[in-house]
């Protein structure tokens, strides 16, 4: 390289992607637990920094391809739940897993028209957790199939369900915030 040439920097680093998802909460280093153990999370090494008072200002962990930050909340801020979804291969077990270890089901596993199974938990740091497992390919690309599938009555019903148990669990993490503060 020429001494006037200027080296390009990556504009998204190795491993990451566009967007970054971050989760605060009081304890980082549980939330960081609850992952390895139920999404079989890989706390990047050297990701975590401490302050002073030994808070957790800085953590990443990698949950299949992505990578999560995290960080401890301070004592007077408001509550900041996240809303991730991930997709995994055992739906099953990884809804049991997180519901041992203390999570709330708000939406059972339920097959939808469009290939997916999908289930919804709140963790036990009041963050919503859509958790996913393709099971189908489905072909977007006809439009007389798609239309076809999405309106068959379990196609309609498990919707409205979906739907119905999002409500319930936005509700049920705002008392959760609520009981906490």
């Amino acid at each position: 390289m020429q001494s006037n040439e200027i080296k390009k920097v990556k504009t998204i680093p190795d491993n990451y992607t566009s967007i970054t998802p971050w989760i605060i909460s009081e304890s980082s280093a549980d939330v960081v637990q609850f992952l390895k153990t139920v999404f079989e999370a890989e706390e990047v090494p050297n990701s975590r920094i401490l302050n002073e008072e030994g808070a957790i200002i800085h953590v990443v962990v990698k949950i299949g391809n992505a990578m999560v930050m995290l960080f401890d909340s301070k004592k007077n801020w408001a509550p900041t739940p996240s809303f991730l979804n991930l997709y995994v291969d055992d739906i099953e077990n990884t809804y049991q897993k997180a519901l041992q270890l203390g999570a709330v089901s708000v939406t059972d596993i339920t097959y939808l028209w469009f290939g997916e199974k999908v289930c919804r938990i709140i963790d036990p740091f009041g963050n919503l957790w859509w958790i996913n497992q393709r099971i189908e390919d489905i072909d977007f690309t006809k439009p007389e199939e798609i239309g076809q599938r999405a309106s068959t009555p379990e196609a309609t019903q498990g919707i409205m369900y979906i739907q119905k148990s999002l409500n319930e669990a936005l509700l049920r993490q705002k008392k959760f915030f609520e009981d906490k503060s």
